[in-house]
């Protein structure tokens, strides 16, 4: 979770022992630090959602674009899917589905790899994404989900697009950051009511839907990094947003990009959110790194909204003066994994925090170092 401070996450509803760390660096010149995060202690046991009313999941085929509109100097020219083009993602029920069949992945996470947002030492060139990309897994189970906010660079995003299909690891995109990572605005109730700040996110979504319509190395685009509901202004935007986004490419799918039903103030209101036809998927973060399954999990999964749930982030604290190893959190991913990639359960698969060059040490974001844990996530299954 990148922000451009240090800042505590609201406390849940009960007051329950830490829940484990999380290390965030988004601007330079600031140290990393483990920031302490809370438990839900009420959990609710439970399998996935009931399926949603029929008007709350957009029908998607993802195997074909409407055709291309003019380019014009708003309008950049949608590029369609290339000859040999990975094969695409939808959503059926609560799975993603691949080829017809059941999607599981595992993968990482990177608000680095652009060069827009970090420390000097972290940011990646387009040739380090390519080698990244070279190191994983490449059976089509491999994914990563990048951060891309308004005025990133676009010649780094379509050098990404192209390393991802020659190297077969799909992509998540996140739009923009709620909790005012990386020169970002908090995403509070007064953005949300203020026309100019919707019209930017809209013109930015819109401009990426445009480009890479028909572009099947994305698996789904993410609204937002950690929003809060505040006070229903979220699913309101994203019944707007996703209405708009089917405008352009009805055939691309969306995740809420939510932590837990803890970060909305209670699992009713993250069910109103995962109820609107803008969201396709659902989200969880956890860093939780005692447990295997997160305890906020079956509530996540039973308020879906019928939909199926990814860990967007979990991640373990690990390397040198750590209690725990490269070797104990390979281990470790290797657990959750087990619970993560079952799609039976409602599960299609996690993304571990982080790719971040230049944090080494006892760190949570230091998997480029962890040779044993990148070798669990390319093996596994």
């Amino acid at each position: 979770m990148p922000t451009s401070q240090h800042l505590e996450r609201p406390a849940p509803p009960a007051a329950p022992p830490p829940r484990g760390r999380r290390v965030a660096l988004a601007v330079a010149l600031v140290l990393a630090v483990v920031l302490p995060s809370q438990l839900w202690a009420v959990v609710r046991p439970g399998a996935p959602g009931d399926a949603p009313p029929a008007s709350s999941t957009r029908a998607r085929s993802g195997t074909s674009a409407p055709d291309s509109p003019a380019a014009t100097a708003d309008r950049p020219a949608p590029r369609s899917a290339p000859g040999g083009a990975m094969p695409a993602i939808t959503v059926e029920g609560d799975r993603i589905v691949r080829d017809g069949e059941p999607w599981w992945f595992l993968g990482y996470n990177s608000f680095v790899w652009s060069g827009d947002c970090g420390n000097d030492d972290e940011k990646m060139s387009a040739q380090d994404v390519d080698e990244w990309f070279a190191g994983m897994r490449h059976d089509g189970h491999g994914a990563v989900r990048l951060f891309f906010y308004d005025g990133w660079n676009l010649d780094r995003l379509d050098a990404a697009v192209a390393a991802a299909r020659e190297h077969q690891v799909y992509l998540a995109l996140t739009l923009d950051d709620a909790i005012g990572g990386c020169g970002e605005n908090d995403k509070d109730e007064s953005w949300f009511a203020d026309g100019g700040e919707r019209s930017t996110f809209r013109a930015h979504m819109e401009m990426l839907l445009e480009r890479y319509r028909g572009e099947t190395a994305f698996a789904w685009f993410e609204f937002f990094n950690e929003p809060s509901y505040e006070g229903g202004a979220l699913r309101e935007f994203y019944d707007e947003m996703g209405a708009a986004a089917d405008a352009v490419d009805p055939d691309r799918l969306f995740s809420s990009g939510t932590v837990a039903p803890y970060w909305l103030d209670g699992e009713d209101n993250f069910r109103d959110v995962h109820e609107s036809p803008g969201v396709d998927i659902a989200s969880l973060h956890e860093y939780d790194e005692n447990e295997v399954e997160s305890n906020h999990g079956p509530g996540v999964r039973a308020n879906s909204g019928g939909k199926p749930v990814i860990v967007g982030e979990y991640g373990i604290t690990a390397g040198s003066g750590c209690d725990v190893d490269y070797a104990g959190r390979a281990a470790l991913i290797t657990e959750k994994a087990q619970v993560y990639t079952d799609t039976s359960a409602g599960y299609a698969g996690a993304l571990a925090w982080a790719w971040q060059p230049g944090t080494g040490g006892c760190d949570i974001s230091n998997l480029d170092q962890d040779e044993p844990s990148q070798e669990a996530l390319r093996t596994f299954g």
